[in-house]
């Protein structure tokens, strides 16, 4: 039966890989590529909006994110033009979405980070 593994990002975000350093020898995982970037052109303006506040919020997100943050953003879209109208299964997809991107209170709870001493990895996102 095959087990989840840790992703090598989290793990050494986490600690994991310096507390149990075989387990994470020979791993080869994608990287994720650049900083997320500017909105698809194809979005809506109220959705490309929601990308702007999205990539303020959560720094950590990669180009490798663009499709998921894509759908994120015509969800807040859809909720924020009319909470009222919004369903129960729009508030389920967009919590959802928001926990795939760790834009959760219970998902960066996963996520530690570094030490005092070590550099922040995420500080090449910031402008």
């Amino acid at each position: 039966m095959p087990t989840n593994k840790t992703p090598l990002a989290k793990a050494r975000l986490t600690g994991a890989d310096k507390k149990d350093p075989q387990r994470y020898r020979d791993r080869n995982e994608p990287d994720g590529g650049p900083p997320i970037g500017d909105p698809p052109h194809g979005l809506p303006d109220a959705a490309q909006t929601a990308w702007s506040r999205f990539t303020a919020e959560l720094p950590w997100l990669v180009e490798a994110d663009r499709a998921i943050l894509s759908a994120a953003c015509l969800l807040r879209a859809v909720i924020d033009a009319n909470p009222e109208g919004a369903t129960a299964s729009h508030f389920r997809e967009y919590r959802q979405t928001l926990s795939s991107l760790g834009a959760t209170p219970t998902s960066r709870s996963h996520i530690a980070g570094p030490a005092d001493d070590e550099a922040n990895p995420f500080d090449q996102f910031l402008v």
